[in-house]
């Protein structure tokens, strides 16, 4: 019998939490597929595997610490929507965050669409207001 592949919310939890937040590369093969396809307003872009993988490394050269918490996840048998928060701290220790919406497209355990605005809030949720001082 064939292994099912990993759910939308299991495959999208991981690439926020072992991919963005803990920075483990190798996960990228299990979870990223060989090309993802960038929807926003305005357009669209096709990312090979290893570009997907590299916009995570190019955030983190140019931050000190970055952390996605999921706040909302909404799924099932192909799609994955999260509401999340991105708290950053920048080299010079000033902190930012991005508040925004993306929703997934899981093909067989791997990430092979998304679709995110095209600008992202500099702000938080309202779960977070509380932390923008801290």
């Amino acid at each position: 019998m064939r292994d099912r592949a990993a759910s939308p919310r299991t495959v999208v939890e991981r690439y926020n939490y072992e991919l963005w937040n803990a920075q483990k590369y190798a996960v990228a093969t299990e979870i990223i597929g060989d090309e993802i396809v960038r929807n926003t307003p305005g357009g669209r872009t096709v990312l090979t595997h290893e570009q997907a993988v590299q916009r995570v490394r190019d955030l983190w050269d140019t931050v000190k610490n970055v952390h996605f918490t999921l706040l909302r996840v909404v799924s099932d048998d192909e799609l994955c929507t999260i509401v999340y928060q991105a708290e950053m701290v920048n080299h010079d220790g000033t902190a930012d965050a991005i508040a925004a919406i993306e929703v997934f497209r899981v093909d067989q355990g791997r990430i092979v669409e998304v679709w995110n605005p095209c600008d992202y809030d500099h702000d938080r949720w309202p779960e977070f207001a509380t932390e923008r001082n801290a």
